[in-house]
């Protein structure tokens, strides 16, 4: 059969390539090498087209599914029935053991749950102040309807009201007291230093403390925070509560370098990024992507900002740096070097660790695109966590972490990679279980080194939990005004993010720190105010009202 001249004029110039072959083909009577290239195109054609379906489902998961890397045994059931296989004994029942050979995967027992009792009210903090009010029986009420006599007070039922008071501005006048000699007129006069903390403004430590906390810790963009002060009756500009927040960071940068000093310097430090648009009237949109780098070491947490993506700007910032990092697949990991481009590599392989979260995220994807097979890694990855939980719950040092993770952990990770490398072999490339076994064999040797330590986590998930702070700013106020500025919102997010992870009040934090600095607190004595040490002094200062309590 041959097609007409316009059918044939109408063929892609690929695809009337393919015809003349198999045309050529056909002329010499070479059947077989006809159906093999026939096969080959179809089987081309086939794994293109799964692969596209793959991302297609994958992408409006991404925007209209839920977002939790979390999957509960109900969900891995439900997949392990569309294997056609039954579900990891330790899925469902945690009572049996599985045989080896039998292709379950060994869960430890869930933990009990605490049982329920009856519902009831919270009680209401110690800390906060308290007023008496008290409600007396109406008049008409307070005579005896039988005798007439006067009802006499036998006590008081008391309840509790939780009641909000505004927060309010207060004009503080300052009057600096002017001092000078009535017999000596030329010494002049002397005049009593200003306890302000900005001289050529008016906010007082508290307001410039509430405008980055609001800003950071609540992502609230500047402008609305000038509509809140407006209801309030005091009317402040955007730009002038720009000015107050760039003055506040300035202040508290010393606090900021000296965190990332300490973070820096620790032994094992993990890291991520995440993207910041930044105004750049010379880039040809005028704005282009910085990066925002969060580093967590020695219990705190460094943000660093850097103008694009290159391995330079954190290398920069690790040239002393001997210990462990834990990241992600990045790979300017390996291209950071130590002094120029001969020097050796600053974290050598041998030295990097891997994250189980990022790895357990490209399952979970391809779960949610619809590969059942997935469940089989998501379920290994259940049984890791929660061995992972029983040892913070049980307030495991790092030897006997090391130690559990030795003993149970270590055969699942060889089970699961074991089963990684059987099935990527038969996976179709580009589909998102691909994509998934790919890159937890290229993780691999980095994510095991981290089950050799107990000082190790087996994941990134503090960096990430960091950064999520950020990414919401980011959906807030949109975009840095310049480099300068992104810099400013790495201060912020470090004094923060550093409070955080020490439950220290961050407006008192603020407010206080901002108040000693300005003062002329010693730059020797700058970890006193680091939130870690203030943190502590916090909850063993005096409670009485001393004045000089922190």
């Amino acid at each position: 059969m041959t097609l007409p001249p316009q059918s044939q004029a109408a063929l892609p110039a690929d695809l009337a390539d393919v015809r003349r072959k198999l045309e050529q083909l056909a002329a010499e009577q070479r059947v077989p090498e006809l159906i093999e290239l026939v096969l080959g195109l179809l089987i081309q054609l086939r794994d293109k087209n799964t692969a596209l379906s793959a991302k297609l489902a994958s992408a409006l998961r991404e925007l209209y599914g839920r977002k939790s890397q979390k999957i509960s045994t109900e969900q891995l059931m439900l997949l392990f029935g569309e294997l056609g296989a039954e579900a990891p004994q330790g899925t469902a029942d945690p009572s049996p053991s599985p045989q080896p050979g039998q292709g379950f995967v060994p869960q430890p027992p869930e933990p009990p749950k605490p049982p329920r009792g009856r519902g009831g009210r919270a009680p209401l903090p110690a800390h906060l102040p308290r007023e008496t009010r008290v409600v007396p029986v109406a008049e008409e009420e307070r005579t005896c309807p039988q005798c007439g006599a006067e009802k006499k007070c036998i006590g008081h039922r008391t309840s509790e009201v939780l009641e909000f008071v505004p927060a309010q501005f207060r004009v503080i006048e300052e009057q600096r007291e002017k001092l000078a000699c009535p017999r000596c007129p030329e010494q002049g006069v002397t005049t009593a230093d200003s306890e302000k903390v900005m001289d050529r403004g008016r906010p007082g430590p508290g307001l410039l403390a509430s405008i980055i906390v609001e800003k950071f810790e609540d992502s609230m963009p500047l402008y609305r925070q000038a509509q809140q002060y407006a209801r309030f009756g005091v009317s402040l500009s955007p730009s002038t509560l720009g000015d107050w927040s760039a003055f506040a960071l300035d202040v508290l940068a010393p606090v900021a370098e000296r965190i990332e000093e300490r973070v820096l310097g620790s032994c094992y430090l993990r890291a991520d990024d995440t993207g910041m648009r930044v105004l750049d009237r010379d880039h040809p949109a005028g704005v282009k992507r910085g990066h925002i780098w969060a580093f967590v070491g020695a219990d705190l947490v460094a943000f660093l900002y850097a103008p694009d993506w290159r391995a330079k700007h954190p290398a920069e910032l690790l040239q002393s740096f001997t210990g462990y990092l834990q990241g992600d697949g990045y790979a300017g990991y390996g291209a950071m070097l130590r002094g120029d481009d001969r020097g050796e590599a600053i974290v050598p392989e041998e030295r990097r660790l891997g994250c189980g979260m990022h790895i357990r995220a490209k399952f979970e994807k391809a779960a949610k695109g619809g590969d059942a097979r997935a469940a089989v890694a998501l379920s290994y990855f259940k049984a890791i966590y929660r061995i992972e939980a029983a040892c913070k719950d049980e307030a495991l040092s790092a030897e006997a972490r090391g130690t559990r993770r030795q003993e149970l952990s270590l055969a699942l990770v060889d089970e699961l990679y074991q089963w990684v490398h059987e099935l990527h072999l038969g996976l179709v490339p580009g589909t998102p279980l691909y994509v998934a076994t790919q890159y937890a064999i290229n993780q691999e040797a980095g994510w095991r080194r981290c089950f050799t330590e107990g000082r190790f986590e087996i994941d990134n998930g503090e960096v990430e939990r960091q950064l999520r702070r950020v990414a919401l700013g980011r959906k807030n106020y949109l975009f840095a005004g310049s480099d300068k500025g992104a810099q400013r919102l790495a201060i912020g997010y470090t004094i923060f993010g550093s409070c955080r992870m020490h439950g220290a009040n961050p407006l008192a934090w603020a407010t206080d720190v901002i108040g000693r600095l300005q003062a002329g607190w010693p730059r020797e004595r700058l970890d006193e105010l680091l939130p870690d040490a203030w943190a502590s002094s916090a909850r063993t200062a005096p409670t009485d009202g001393d004045a000089d309590a922190i």
